[in-house]
């Protein structure tokens, strides 16, 4: 019954993506992104990240869902910030920037965040939204599928945020791997694991000699019901 409930929640998730991209598709209505962004950067909210990140929540708890960590789940992610103190990030799915704003306001001030989006309009909006939480001098996003963009990359990260297509979430973290991109425990910190039951992941992480992992439950994004889960998993290259 657990898992009926949980694919039934995630259809709905995403039969109401799908519809909400028609209906602004149609010209019936404004695409919830472009409302979003429209919402947060006002002058009220310029050099403010904190008030930007308080529209974005608002926005998902009271008129519709957003596909970002969330509140609850976004302080999780800044306190594994401020206990790694990482030189340097990266963060795979930016969507409208609300991580990436959650991350580069915990960093010190030598570090940098690399965030890679797929997207042409997240990727856009992710711009508008950082540029103006005045944040963005210690970022640098990129536009394209992580499993090309990976390959390119030439610095060696000591915290990794994945938020993006559930089943890269592996291949990715492989690449990551293989390509010699971790530093020796680099935090990796994986959001939505039971939301959509990343079982491979998961068995990968808790099963291999070079990650140390632990399971954190939590509620799925602006829900006070639904389970998720974020798995942190620290590499250990010499394992």
């Amino acid at each position: 019954m657990k898992n009926l409930n949980r694919l039934l929640d995630l259809a709905k998730i995403v039969l109401n993506e799908i519809f909400d991209y028609l209906v602004s598709y149609f010209g019936v209505k404004k695409f919830k992104v472009d409302t979003v962004k429209d919402l947060v950067l006002v002058k009220d909210n310029k050099n403010n990240p904190q008030a930007i990140l308080d529209t974005i929540d608002h926005f998902g708890w009271n008129r519709a869902f957003l596909m970002n960590i969330g509140d609850e789940k976004g302080l999780l992610l800044e306190n594994a910030i401020k206990e790694k103190k990482p030189n340097n990030c990266l963060e795979l799915g930016v969507y409208l920037g609300y991580s990436s704003i959650r991350i580069l306001r915990n960093l010190n001030e030598n570090s940098m965040l690399t965030s890679i989006e797929a997207s042409n309009k997240y990727y856009e909006i992710s711009q508008e939204i950082v540029s103006h939480s005045g944040l963005s001098d210690q970022w640098k996003p990129l536009k394209g599928k992580a499993k090309t963009v990976i390959p390119l990359l030439k610095e060696k990260y000591d915290f990794v945020f994945l938020d993006h297509w559930k089943d890269e979430y592996l291949s990715d973290l492989r690449a990551l791997q293989c390509l010699e991109l971790l530093n020796d425990e680099a935090v990796i910190f994986a959001d939505n694991v039971v939301l959509f039951n990343m079982e491979d992941y998961l068995s990968y992480v808790r099963d291999s000699s070079v990650f140390k992992s632990k399971f954190v439950p939590t509620k799925r994004e602006y829900s006070k019901t639904q389970p998720d889960g974020i798995e942190i998993s620290i590499f250990n290259k010499d394992d």
